[in-house]
């Protein structure tokens, strides 16, 4: 008899963290995890939750009396005798539970998002052999029912006084002494935890008490569920099948009979999941020098050596030594006589894993741009001042799907490893596009704006700066001669030629945004995650800054990176949008998928990898003229439990978007302070690995697709084998460390708090390699300016007013400056503003 595999339902209540308590499930219990939604409808519940040995009921935002909040969850504790399971209710679903039975749920007066803390246990049921442990907290609620007699029984407690007294707390009381935090109830098998054991900061003890609940089910399951289990089992599998089918969940072709008798009786020994390939430790590994320029094969439908078609897309290349010259110098080579530029600058802040290269973009009119805008079903091509408009209609109404699509169609098999771009699409993704993805419709308000824009880059240049290298390049046909004069060019050109701007006198009317409106909404924001509906909301505001029209932004740009240095620096000119950007943040990147060892069928393995920041600390806390802080000092400041719940929050975030698509995940670095030009940062490296399998089309059998032009029906790439980093892109958005947790409920809470378009700040900025990798960073510490674009509005604070009538009505620009800061229960108002204030300065003193 073949080996079955116990199958678990996830109830998801919308929350960030339940793709983390999957994989704890998949991994310790090893058994396989199907997830449902609480608004979904399930007709005869009792009979689809036959086929599962057990329920999770995950944690989620809101109030468990609110049945929009908790949806189906509620049937599950109704269930009638002769179809009970066992049922793990964490966080909302431990409060659900304790609700439905008699108890009462009530907000605690200091909410605990992102805390570990010490629990103490009966050392019963599921807890035996453990009388404490540490495990994270999330939640702004607690369950309790006093001296009543109720059919649960108390297993776990918080009883470690808070840090905070009554007297911190203006109007507020301090938490209860004793928190109740775990259940059981006395005669059904179900159970509930307070407590978050997949976080990334919980004790491997706290992830033992989910194995111990388990072997519990599995006991119950086999003693008291067998006779019901028979009865489930002659129920109509084909009502179950198409219950899964309508799910969209995976169905077993297994007889149900068969399938709970060996539940019963049967253990696993083996996981199901596919072994964890080794890594080589090197995100562009070393494959040696490669020839000064490399032609690559161009038959059309031949396969690679992992199993994909190759494409008739061909990389020249040259490399030259770098001397001294300098980015801007290289761009000013280079660049051409159009008004669009692509500039990733990282020469004025490198570090050993981030900032190592620079990318120019060398655009001309015939570089093809991809427009769109939320809410529409079309993708706008614009190529040689003409455009067409292509319907996303063939791409699942996705405009990721339509990207994948695209860059497949570009692929490159071959060329330097070391070197992250080769060519490709190059751009912004807007912060409303992001929302999109959370299906919250905010649109920008403005016609002429896309919310997504990237400009196909053919020639490039890519500074290698660790080893002091340029490489010219081209993805154009029969472009050798460009190559060669190009390098001629960087070869011949005197150093001490290009001289550094001089400072522009733009004679800036900078708009402030107003202090108490800001801290205002900061008490609002608190407000919502003592209600329960989030951990953290990332406020954001914006200044305004109205400067002497720049028909060449670009020495701008050169003023904030001399200001900012950042590994992430942009210089965006795409249509009518510039963006100067001096951005520390990686939002997400990924390596070029690469051959597995000893994998048959041939398969490729590609690392995925986020650094979000969140904790901050001032370097120059006493003034621009005084001492800076140290390192030593600065980590004391970031060590506190507000700014490291901050961090913890956003990792446990990423981590939960990671595994929707790989189970394969770690955290190689864990809130480590990094220095930066005006500030100290907290940062967190969290990584993942993805799989693919050969290639499995949905192209015609006989040729290439070409986007725009094909019959039939294109889908992203979200199978289980062929997952990639634009998949993972598109899962992930928007970026966690500017929206707050859980990301759909606190984006929704954000959008009517601030009400009004965050644009390209918050969004994302960075490239999609043919060589099939990609960077892309969280646009923070940047100003935006869309040509033609004034505002009628003020906010209060105004400086250089009396400019307005001085400037001989001279044109102006109209550039808008975002900044905002993670807000918790443990926030202070007027810190938060000082911090928000501080960002916001680093980035308005260009204009200065």
């Amino acid at each position: 008899m073949s080996r079955f595999v116990p199958q678990i339902l996830f109830v998801d209540a919308y929350d960030s963290f339940s793709n983390n308590i999957i994989s704890l499930l998949e991994k310790k219990l090893q058994v396989s995890v199907t997830k449902i939604k609480i608004d979904q409808t399930i007709p005869d519940l009792h009979i689809f939750l036959a086929q599962y040995q057990a329920v999770v009921v995950g944690p989620g935002p809101g109030h468990p009396n609110r049945p929009e909040d908790v949806g189906l969850i509620n049937f599950l504790w109704k269930l009638e005798e002769g179809h009970l399971l066992p049922v793990m209710g964490i966080c909302l679903g431990f409060q659900s539970l304790v609700l439905n039975f008699g108890g009462q749920v009530k907000p605690l007066p200091e909410p605990r998002h992102g805390i570990p803390r010490i629990i103490t246990s009966s050392e019963k049921s599921i807890f035996r052999g453990i009388g404490y442990f540490e495990s994270v907290q999330y939640h702004s609620l607690y369950a309790s029912w006093g001296d009543d007699d109720l059919d649960l029984e108390p297993l776990a407690w918080d009883r470690k006084e808070d840090n905070r007294t009554s007297s911190d707390i203006p109007g507020h009381k301090v938490n209860p002494k004793s928190i109740l935090m775990a259940v059981k109830h006395k005669h059904k098998p179900f159970y509930g935890i307070q407590f978050h054991p997949e976080s990334i900061c919980s004790s491997k003890t706290a992830q033992e008490i989910m194995a111990a609940w388990w072997t519990d089910a599995q006991s119950w399951n086999a003693n008291q569920r067998q006779k019901s289990a028979y009865t489930m089992a002659n129920a109509s599998f084909r009502q179950v099948s198409e219950l899964n089918s309508s799910l969209r969940q995976t169905v077993y072709s297994l007889d149900l009979t068969q399938a709970l008798e060996t539940a019963m009786t049967d253990s696993v020994s083996s996981s199901r999941s596919p072994s964890v390939f080794s890594e080589d430790g090197s995100e562009f590994p070393d494959q040696g020098s490669p020839p000064s320029t490399v032609s690559l094969r161009s038959s059309m439908l031949s396969m690679n050596e992992a199993g994909f078609p190759a494409t008739s897309t061909q990389l020249l290349s040259e490399v030259l030594p770098q001397h001294s010259l300098t980015v801007p110098q290289i761009y000013e080579i280079v660049r051409t006589t159009g008004s669009d530029a692509v500039v990733f600058d990282s020469e004025m802040h490198q570090r050993e894993v981030v900032g190592t290269h620079s990318i120019i973009g060398v655009i001309e009119p015939d570089n093809m741009k991809l427009e769109y805008k939320i809410g529409s079903d079309e993708v706008r091509q614009v190529q040689n001042g003409k455009s067409i408009s292509i319907p996303l209609y063939e791409y699942d109404c996705d405009i990721f799907c339509y990207l994948q699509n695209f860059m497949r169609d570009y692929k490159v098999d071959q060329g330097d490893a070391r070197v992250p771009f080769w060519g490709g699409l190059m751009g912004f993704i807007s912060y409303e596009a992001c929302l999109e993805t959370v299906d919250i419709n905010a649109p920008n308000g403005a016609s002429g704006k896309p919310d997504i824009c990237f400009i196909f880059v053919k020639r490039s240049i890519v500074v290698d700066h660790p080893n002091h290298q340029i490489h010219v390049q081209s993805i154009k046909p029969h472009d050798s001669n460009w190559i060669s004069s190009t390098a001629t060019a960087l070869t011949d050109f005197p150093s001490s030629s290009l001289l550094s701007p001089l400072p522009l006198n733009v004679q800036p009317q900078i708009s402030y945004p107003d202090a108490l409106d800001y801290q205002r909404k900061i008490q609002l924001c608190q407000s919502s995650i003592r209600s329960g509906d989030s951990y953290e909301l990332c406020l954001t505001t914006s200044a305004t800054v109205r400067a002497l029209h720049t028909p060449d932004p670009y020495p701008l740009f050169l003023h904030l990176r001399s200001l900012n240095p950042a590994p992430f620096s942009a210089y965006l000119r795409l249509g009518k949008m510039t963006l100067l950007s001096s951005s520390p943040e990686r939002f997400m990147s990924w390596s070029r998928p690469r051959p597995c060892p000893s994998n048959n069928p041939p398969a490729t393995k590609s690392t995925v990898q986020f650094r979000p920041i969140k904790g901050t600390a001032k370097r120059y806390p006493h003034g621009p003229n005084k001492p800076a802080i140290s390192l030593n000092q600065a980590e004391k400041l970031l060590s506190t439990p507000k700014e490291r719940a901050e961090n913890l929050m956003i990792v446990d975030l990423i981590r939960h978007d990671l595994h929707e698509i790989t189970p394969y995940v770690t955290v190689p670095k864990l809130m480590v302070v990094e220095e930066y030009a005006t500030v100290f940062q907290l940062v967190t490296v969290v990584e993942g690995q993805l799989i693919q399998q050969p290639f499995r089309s949905d192209y015609d059998d006989n040729k290439t697709f070409n986007p725009g032009h094909g019959k039939k029906k294109r889908r992203l790439l979200t199978d289980e084998n062929n997952k990639n980093g634009l998949s993972v892109l598109a899962s992930s958005l928007p970026p966690g460390s500017m929206t707050g947790a859980p990301k759909r409920r606190s984006c929704a809470l954000l959008h009517e708090l601030e009400k009004r378009p965050r644009g390209v700040y918050s969004g994302v900025v960075g490239y999609m390699d043919v060589g099939g990798g990609g960077d892309f960073s969280v646009c923070i510490r940047s100003a935006v300016r869309w040509e033609g674009e004034n505002s009628s509005h003020r906010s209060e604070r105004v400086e250089g007013e009396n400019q307005k009538t001085e400037d001989g009505g001279q044109k102006r620009d109209e550039w808008h400056i975002g900044a905002g800061g993670a807000i918790t229960a443990l926030s202070d108002a007027k810190a938060e503003w000082e911090e928000m204030e501080a960002k916001l300065g680093s980035t308005i003193r260009l204009f200065s």
